[in-house]
């Protein structure tokens, strides 16, 4: 039975919304400061115009509903779409000011790509970027990176009812601590520890090698933000390319791991339980999956010959699939060596860690490795279920945080997630097609988008047709939430509002 949204949910719906959009435009008075601090005239009246714009439609929208009027759960998925949207739409405002977009739809894009920590990007010039705009771009993946939708709105409510909604309806279904508000809280600890200890590491590393204070401490923050939260950002157009140091990748890498890492995980192990580490049904599939296919990547390049030692193979072929397979999307090579060097082997590799992806509840895209575990698991409770005698009852369990049954309906919903994306994989990649774009570079990108990856073949560029750059949006965008909470928001649009009471 279809439920269709009465008039007061409407209402509601728009108060959280524009709580949202005023969470966004109070978030601009950092890169504002930040052009204040450093000169940069310009783009102080982008952010004060685009703030203000925030600000202002968001307040309207809060007038809506009473303070504490009460969300559900069904509404807090449509919340959680539109805002994610609506983040993206207002954060463009100043990116589409700065003269360096095409349009405004690139400036859309970028936004987009930046809240759903995707990295695919569409800046014109980027070497050239106000420092300003690079750090309103690595400020929404830091935001994005942790959930839009809680990080905005958690410390925000002065109630339970409505953040737990948000919380759930944001692809995230574990509670850290005893309630939604103090588990948002404890993400946002995690975060904080993990990018003061990489702005300082990367800090030192830029300054031995040559920067000035305050850039190398810049880049240092906006590496750290981009990697931590998956997203893949950098300040410069040649990305992690243009340190040329094995060291910042060494320390990205830990980044990587520890962003894609489950939250819950993070806790368990802070509370002194290593163990889980080694016992998580998640943790063993990650590593399996980086493990083969890295074997994979390197066998790939090995047999292009086109790096010369063995350890160069190795480290390149490490570290793209760590990249694809945490959804970072940061690449230390061209867009054009991933067909012409990578060889078949190497780009399926990558392909195949775009789209399984990182842990469940972290700032990872893509399937998630506790549900190709669960698949696997499945098909391996399929067949000895095949071989058992007829009355035997097969029973298979899985850590995740304790002994769980797999039971029907959590594999039915690993297959009908992994499903999904397989689908929205393949729709992207024909729509590449459709435009002129060759079969493999176009199903590379259509993953990397709807992964929230963000390595590139060089197909994502201003000059894409727009309707490759609106498909690629709505990949990011539906990656990001794992499709329920835009379907809910589809639904939802298709029936008309009613009155209380449904007359």
């Amino acid at each position: 039975m279809w439920v269709p949204r009465t008039r007061d949910d409407v209402r509601v719906i728009a108060r959280y919304l524009g709580m949202l959009v005023v969470g966004i435009g109070i978030l601009m008075a950092v890169p504002f400061v930040t052009a204040a601090i450093l000169g940069e005239r310009a783009p102080m009246l982008h952010y004060f115009a685009g703030s203000g714009l925030a600000l202002g439609a968001g307040a309207l929208l809060m007038l809506a509903a009473p303070e504490r009027a009460k969300l559900t759960a069904a509404n807090g998925l449509i919340v959680t779409a539109l805002g994610c949207f609506a983040a993206a739409v207002f954060g463009a405002v100043p990116l589409a000011l700065s003269g360096h977009y095409g349009s405004y739809l690139d400036a859309l894009f970028e936004s987009m790509s930046s809240l759903t920590t995707s990295g695919l990007t569409l800046v014109q010039d980027l070497d050239h970027l106000a420092h300003a705009h690079n750090m309103w771009r690595h400020l929404m993946h830091l935001v994005g990176g942790q959930g839009i939708v809680v990080a905005v709105l958690s410390f925000a409510l002065a109630h339970g009812g409505g953040a737990v909604s948000l919380y759930l309806a944001e692809a995230r279904d574990e509670r850290i601590m005893p309630n939604v508000i103090n588990t948002a809280r404890f993400i946002w600890f995690v975060t904080a520890v993990y990018v003061l200890l990489g702005t300082t590491a990367l800090s030192v590393l830029n300054l031995v090698r040559g920067m000035d204070l305050v850039r190398g401490t810049l880049h240092a923050f906006w590496a750290t933000v981009a990697t931590f939260d998956t997203g893949g950002f950098g300040p410069q157009s040649q990305n992690a390319l243009y340190y040329h140091s094995a060291w910042f990748e060494w320390i990205t890498v830990m980044l990587m791991l520890a962003g894609t890492f489950n939250f819950s995980l993070h806790a368990d192990i802070w509370r002194g339980d290593r163990g889980e580490l080694f016992k998580n049904t998640e943790v063993r599939t990650l590593a399996l999956n980086i493990f083969a296919l890295s074997v994979l990547a390197a066998s790939g390049l090995a047999a292009t010959l086109a790096f010369g030692s063995s350890g160069e193979v190795v480290r390149k072929g490490v570290y793209h699939v760590l990249s694809a397979n945490t959804g970072t999307g940061h690449q230390t090579l061209y867009a054009v060596q991933w067909l012409r060097d990578f060889g078949g082997l190497g780009f399926v590799a990558v392909v195949l860690a775009m789209a399984f992806g990182g842990m469940a509840s972290s700032t990872a895209g893509g399937i998630k490795a506790l549900r190709v575990g669960l698949i696997a698991k499945g098909v391996v409770r399929w067949v000895k279920s095949s071989l058992a005698p007829p009355t035997a009852i097969v029973v298979t369990r899985f850590h995740h945080m304790k002994s769980r049954i797999l039971t029907p309906e959590a594999l039915a919903s690993a297959l009908m997630i992994a499903t999904l994306y397989l689908v929205t994989y393949v729709t992207g990649g024909l729509v590449g097609v459709a435009c002129g774009y060759g079969v493999a570079e176009s199903v590379f990108e259509s993953v990397s988008a709807a992964a929230n990856v963000g390595l590139s073949t060089g197909i994502t560029s201003p000059s894409m047709p727009a309707v490759l750059k609106a498909t690629y949006i709505v990949q990011m965008w539906a990656g990001r939430l794992e499709f329920i909470a835009l379907f809910a928001l589809v639904a939802a649009t298709m029936l008309p509002a009613t009155r209380r009471g449904g007359r």
